[in-house]
């Protein structure tokens, strides 16, 4: 922080000696190499401990001149070691330090500050800045911020049972409102089953209305409304999930809702992809054949990249025996999404990170990719909930996270075994939900949860 003109004296309001201008400030701080424990298991299965070194240069040591504190806003790696570190600070004045909280049998008295000294920083420290003449001061408190879970780990935590999702199929999970949402059929009738976004609190499960003959697994969130089609290829609406009407849009038969950005709904109708922003239905542009678009086991991911484009995914399955998932991709810059084209990602014999065709599978943008899960592949190759795959470029390679980052919980892996239904979404505090038969799981990779300032 610049370092404001007041700093410039730190005089007592004494008139005779207003021609002083000794100063007595910090003006930065900065750690020198740290020590880091990294807890793993060897290949026999024991426990072992690795200890690295690392130099924490990108963890900026910020001073507020004001509140006279100093403290990194960006928390270091979890299990960094604080009990040794060589502190490097640039003042103005005389420096002093002792611990803020001296603990029984600590001196509480003032040690003069040496750059070749290591200091324990596990407790906040205060570092007192005397002027030359003696007559004042300034303390400042010094708090180093460590993270306290591991940033590539996943924590999950298992709400149990919800009896409200007994006998619920054709599943369609989703955030609507600030609410975990689960629309499905249920004694030949529509549901929707309803949480707040914690891991506490009542579920509750109400009837919908205006909406026979709908087909759940269709729903799709344009804006601020929600849209389903029916086995007539209408189109039906609404804005709380429950409460359904007709709109204008034209109704085809064979019509079924894919997917939806921000202002243009998707729909395969024979052998078709179409487009409509809530008006008429135009067909879309392929650059491949129409007979490799999915019908069976639809996904479809809209999401933003890093340089303000935007995409939408069409993953699924075009029968009932394909091994891998077949992929679309449509990608466009701003307000050129009526004019871009679908791509068919070819498959290609020589990768071996295809997409594999998963029981329920479920493809939802996450970590700044793809993420793909499900129930047991058709090739027999993965169980249920196994692991769960991630793309990074685009839908193209799937692979394990780097150091398994996104370990699938050993007890949700059991129960994914044992459930005939899996899906899953994603909310606004990158939480994955996972909705199994009577079970919902949420687990968010650490590093995802973090602030940074």
């Amino acid at each position: 922080m610049a370092i404001p003109l007041f700093l410039s004296s730190c005089l007592k309001d004494d008139e005779e000696e207003t021609e002083l201008t000794e100063n007595c400030y910090i003006s930065s701080v900065s750690l020198g190499t740290l020590k880091r424990s990294s807890f793993l298991t060897t290949s026999a299965g024991m426990d072992s401990v690795v200890t690295t070194s690392y130099s924490p240069t990108g963890f900026t040591m910020s001073i507020d001149q004001r509140a006279l504190t100093i403290e990194n806003h960006d928390s270091l790696p979890v299990h960094t070691r604080l009990t040794e570190v060589l502190t490097t600070i640039e003042f103005q004045g005389i420096l002093t330090w002792r611990k803020a909280v001296p603990k029984d049998g600590d001196t509480t008295d003032w040690t003069a500050y040496s750059k070749k000294d290591s200091l324990d920083l596990t407790e906040p420290v205060l570092f007192k800045v005397t002027s030359e003449t003696g007559k004042s001061s300034r303390i400042y408190t010094l708090k180093v911020n460590v993270h306290q879970q591991n940033g590539d780990s996943t924590t999950w935590n298992n709400l149990g049972e919800v009896a409200a999702l007994e006998g619920l199929s054709e599943r369609k999970a989703f955030v609507w409102n600030e609410k975990l949402m689960v629309m499905g059929q249920a004694n030949g009738s529509l549901k929707c089953v309803q949480h707040a976004l914690s891991t506490t609190g009542e579920w509750s499960s109400l009837s919908v209305s205006g909406a026979e003959g709908a087909v759940s697994t269709t729903l799709q969130q344009m804006g601020n409304a929600l849209y389903m089609s029916n086995a007539k290829g209408e189109v039906l609406t609404s804005t709380d999930a429950i409460n359904w009407t007709s709109t204008s849009m034209q109704a085809q038969e064979g019509l079924q809702l894919i997917g939806a950005t921000e202002e243009h709904l998707y729909a395969l109708c024979n052998q078709k992809l179409l487009c409509s922003n809530g008006d008429a239905w135009e067909e879309e542009t392929l650059d491949g054949e129409a007979a490799n678009l999915p019908t069976k086991l639809l996904n479809t991911a809209f999401y933003n990249l890093s340089n303000g484009n935007q995409r939408l995914m069409l993953v699924g399955s075009r029968n009932d025996s394909d091994t891998e998932a077949t992929i679309w991709a449509k990608g466009w810059g701003k307000d050129k999404e009526e004019e871009a084209g679908w791509v068919y990602y070819t498959p290609n014999n020589s990768d071996k990170y295809h997409c594999p065709m998963l029981h329920d599978l479920c493809i939802v943008p996450y970590d700044k990719g793809l993420q793909a899960l499900g129930g047991k592949s058709r090739d027999g190759k993965l169980t249920a909930l196994e692991r769960i795959l991630h793309s990074q470029d685009h839908g193209i390679t799937w692979k394990p996270y780097d150091n398994n980052c996104m370990k699938v919980d050993e007890k949700l892996k059991t129960a994914a075994r044992q459930s005939q239904h899996i899906c899953a979404t994603v909310d606004a505090e990158n939480f994955l939900w996972i909705v199994l038969d009577k079970q919902v799981w949420r687990g968010r990779i650490n590093r995802l949860g973090f602030e940074r300032e």
